[in-house]
């Protein structure tokens, strides 16, 4: 008869899942350093991303890293690297700017692939320029008429498809979970449209927080839409683990990015526990657990500190670059379609440090003019 301790539920599991092994015992750096993802990335697979302006930071390691960072939505070559980026080019795989919000995702994917029209909204600056509300960051300079931002849109979109159809991974970095929302367009906003023309908008926004189910559906309706043109991609989710800048919610700002990133951490986890060619990587966890005494946060607490992008940035590699693939076999999984839980009940009435492009931080600014940060 086996003694009491050989009946222990716990005892057949590996160190990895217990906390005085793996936790208390070694430098907060290398708490993860045994970790590996379901699948590596290799040479020859096409790689995009998109997300908050964390994901900037992902891309630059792929790049680094000799593998291929694809830009479907590529400068045209006579435009110098620094001009490039002045005009939003090379800073993710099309010219999209940061996708806070799986609704915003979705929204562009069903745009580029012909399930809505192409949105229209587009508004004049103080100084002239016309600007692409849906992108609204992305040429500093803005357009010269209303009629190029279109025809930018459009071809901005016919990338998109293109992105959606051939890459081979999809990184992609859930950012926030606060909106604004054109109820009479079926419009989601990733900031409000004032925040950049500077000019009243003439259609009321709504102030929208995409709660649990929401997010998931509207992750559930992208993989199955992008698995209707692409049966191989496979997929790498991150929760961003910068906070909000700001809130349009009425409490303290901590308390509304704590929550935030509680969805999306948790929506992220559930499509990595469902589906075999969904991963998850934990930069939220690396800079911003009790643990780690916000050792990788900068000076404001809110951001990152480029010691720990360092130490993130090499946690990837060794999860999905450099050291074999984990068990789970994900390259051969079927990218099947997942079910949605029941929708929620209508409401009552990388170079370490480099700087990267975030358009939420401009929430926090009122200046006249837009600044990058």
């Amino acid at each position: 008869m086996p003694g009491s301790a050989d009946l222990h539920p716990y005892k057949q599991f590996p160190p990895r899942q217990f906390w005085q092994s793996t936790v208390a015992s070694r430098p907060w750096a290398e708490v993860l350093a045994d970790e590996r993802g379901k699948f590596t990335i290799g040479p020859g697979q096409a790689v995009a991303s998109a997300g908050s302006c964390f994901a900037q930071r992902i891309s630059r390691l792929i790049v680094d890293a000799g593998l291929d960072y694809r830009y479907f939505e590529a400068a045209h070559p006579l435009l110098t690297p620094a001009s490039a980026l002045e005009h939003g080019y090379g800073l993710y795989s099309c010219r999209y700017g940061n996708i806070y919000t799986p609704r915003q995702l979705l929204q562009l994917a069903r745009e580029a692939l012909g399930r809505r029209p192409p949105i229209d909204a587009y508004a004049q600056r103080l100084d002239g320029r016309w600007v692409d509300l849906m992108r609204p960051q992305i040429d500093q300079a803005g357009f010269e008429s209303r009629d190029e931002a279109v025809a930018d849109r459009a071809h901005h979109l016919r990338c998109v498809a293109t992105m959606l159809a051939r890459c081979d991974v999809f990184i992609y970095t859930l950012g926030l979970t606060e909106t604004w929302f054109d109820a009479a367009a079926d419009v989601v906003y990733g900031s409000h449209p004032a925040v950049t023309t500077q000019r009243p908008h003439p259609t009321p926004l709504v102030p929208r927080h995409l709660d649990y189910i929401e997010c998931y559906n509207d992750l559930v309706e992208f993989f199955n839409l992008v698995g209707s043109v692409n049966a191989r991609v496979r997929y790498i989710l991150t929760v961003s683990p910068v906070a909000l800048a700001a809130t349009h919610r009425d409490r303290h700002v901590l308390v509304a990015s704590s929550e935030s990133k509680a969805v999306l951490r948790a929506v992220a986890g559930r499509f990595a526990d469902l589906m075999p060619q969904v991963d998850y990587f934990p930069a939220f966890e690396i800079f911003n657990l009790a643990p780690s005494f916000g050792q990788f946060l900068s000076a404001d607490l809110r951001d990152v500190s480029p010691r720990g992008v360092q130490v993130a940035m090499a946690n990837f590699r060794r999860m999905f670059i450099d050291a074999p693939a984990a068990a789970v076999a994900a390259a051969s999984a079927a990218s099947t379609p997942v079910a949605a839980p029941p929708r929620a009940a209508p409401a009552a009435t990388v170079q370490p440090g480099a700087e990267v492009e975030c358009d939420e931080i401009l929430n926090a600014f009122f200046a006249a003019a837009p600044i990058s940060a």
